[in-house]
């Protein structure tokens, strides 16, 4: 049989096969949204502690040239913290969008009766929503402290 007269069935995949390919798309995902909050959970403490540091150490002592100095740390500090919440709040909702996608991909294309059995492709709907909630929730509590932070400031 020549190249060009392979038939569909050969060219398909079995259910249980494609189920595999499907579901560990789906676990690169959610390792890659379990990545990007550990990233921000880092960046978060690190920002927080260089804010601390900056805060505690502030007061009429310094001269005006540390208290400027100061001052714009006070500025920069927050504002890369807005900025990296943004930013990587975006790329785990990509992902979580990513997820979506492969979900209703397999639903489409799924032989349901070949996976009997199986367990379901990602859990549950209660499950995935509340899997979904420190990923999506914890960027905006943090996004909304610096924000409390930079509009207060800190006068000395």
């Amino acid at each position: 049989m020549s190249d060009a007269t392979v038939s569909d069935a050969d060219t398909t995949i079995a259910p249980e096969h494609y189920y595999s390919i499907v579901r560990g798309q789906i676990e690169h995902e959610d390792n890659l949204i379990g990545q990007r909050l550990s990233w921000f959970v880092a960046a978060q403490s690190f920002l927080f502690t260089a804010y601390a540091i900056v805060v505690s150490n502030s007061g009429p002592n310094h001269t005006a040239l540390i208290i400027d100095k100061m001052r714009l740390l006070l500025l920069i500090i927050p504002s890369t913290a807005i900025l990296t919440c943004a930013l990587i709040y975006v790329t785990i909702v990509a992902g979580i969008l990513a997820i979506a996608d492969l979900r209703r991909l397999y639903r489409k294309h799924a032989n349901y009766e070949a996976t009997v059995g199986l367990p379901p492709v990602q859990g549950y709907r209660q499950t995935q929503i509340l899997g979904q909630a420190a990923p999506l929730f914890v960027p905006l509590v943090f996004l909304a402290v610096w924000i409390i932070l930079l509009g207060r400031g800190v006068n000395f």
